[in-house]
């Protein structure tokens, strides 16, 4: 892996935030939105959950795909060409009443994100004595524009509907583009010499499809089948929206802290920690105390954004962009084969014996991947 040159001068996080930030936010809004107004889409329900798990298995292919052309481009020329593809994507999901488009823009949207993803690494690590303390900040900064639009894309649903939102998200989007075009440039990594391939995993990265699977498939998924009947206060895409809120307020807290620890006592140590602590969350979920097990996950969930991308720079395989691609693939696998998995497990498996079988399976992969060297 190389370092940053004696003089090199560290690019300040605000603008690579801001892009991340606000292409985020037609993807985020649409986990709320779709599943809700499908029919206004002109989507069957069956063709939410391809769309909504689509840019995920797209994302197993882009991540390597892209981090071989950002070796060569450089992250500018990345972040620029994902903040287009970002605004395109959601205002698509708004213009378009058509199955065929709505997968063309999933699909963009995630060749999209694996440039995002890779190019805000890129930057947050031209100073990577203090990586962590960086990524941290622009989760933090990621977490509060999505929070924020999460909440103000249901008031507009209420008001405007639920495909005029993505119109005027698509807009807002172009905020992504701006910054984008004002970052500086900087030097493209050395290539690896092999070039493209599909990542083989390690062990980082089979912790990370073993989290992808739990934490952000299964959890997440079952998490709303066991809330949907419990808010009745307020619309349902309202409080659909304040639910998954709830998770990027809980990362602008638990990211800088994660990073700033993950610094000071080395990001290794502080993980397998917080692997402890997602595995006892979904131990208290299998013994039916799901309110205090689920703010431990989703607190934990938070912490590994941020010290994941120190973990990856730590253990030093190739170039940043390709270790960090070779993790987010496996994190997306999992992520991908999750939501799929969830409502057959949901209904066919008590929530007992489903938890308490997450559980085992993240702490042997904790004890395997982040515990043994």
């Amino acid at each position: 892996m190389t370092t940053a040159s004696p003089g090199a001068v560290p690019v300040g996080m605000a603008l690579p935030g801001l892009v991340i930030a606000f292409g985020m936010i037609g993807d985020t809004l649409l986990y709320a939105v779709l599943p809700l107004y499908h029919e206004q889409f002109g989507l069957s329900l069956a063709m939410v959950g391809v769309l909504l798990s689509l840019n995920r298995w797209v994302r197993l292919l882009a991540n390597s795909g892209v981090a071989a052309i950002g070796e060569r481009v450089g992250p500018h020329t990345l972040m620029v060409a994902a903040a287009v593809g970002a605004a395109v994507s959601t205002t698509v999901y708004g213009l378009i009443e058509n199955a065929a488009a709505q997968v063309a823009a999933r699909m963009l949207w995630g060749v999209s994100y694996a440039s995002l993803n890779l190019a805000t690494l890129a930057y947050a690590v031209s100073d990577r004595a203090n990586a962590g303390k960086r990524v941290g900040a622009s989760r933090a900064a990621i977490g509060m524009v999505q929070a924020i639009s999460l909440v103000g894309g249901a008031l507009i649903v209420l008001q405007l509907g639920p495909r005029s939102v993505f119109v005027i998200y698509g807009g807002l989007t172009l905020v992504a583009l701006g910054a984008a075009l004002l970052l500086p440039r900087l030097p493209p990594e050395p290539m690896a010499k092999q070039g493209f391939r599909l990542p083989l995993p390690h062990r980082l990265e089979v912790w990370g499809f073993v989290m992808g699977f739990s934490g952000d498939g299964v959890f997440l998924l079952t998490l709303a089948f066991l809330m949907k009947d419990s808010i009745t206060a307020v619309a349902p895409v309202l409080a659909t929206a304040m639910l998954l809120a709830l998770r990027w307020l809980v990362e602008i807290t638990t990211g800088p802290i994660g990073g700033w620890i993950g610094d000071r006592f080395g990001a290794r140590r502080i993980s397998i920690a917080n692997g402890v602590l997602l595995v006892a969350g979904f131990g208290l979920i299998a013994v039916d105390h799901e309110v205090i097990g689920a703010l431990v996950v989703v607190m934990t969930r938070g912490m590994f954004n941020t010290l994941i991308p120190v973990l990856v720079i730590e253990r030093g395989h190739a170039s940043v962009l390709s270790s960090q691609a070779s993790y987010s693939t496996w994190r997306d696998f999992g992520a991908a084969v999750g939501p799929l998995s969830a409502p057959w497990l949901f209904l066919n498996v008590a929530q007992g014996p489903l938890y308490a079988a997450l559980a085992v399976a993240l702490g042997l992969s904790a004890y395997f991947c982040l515990v043994r060297r």
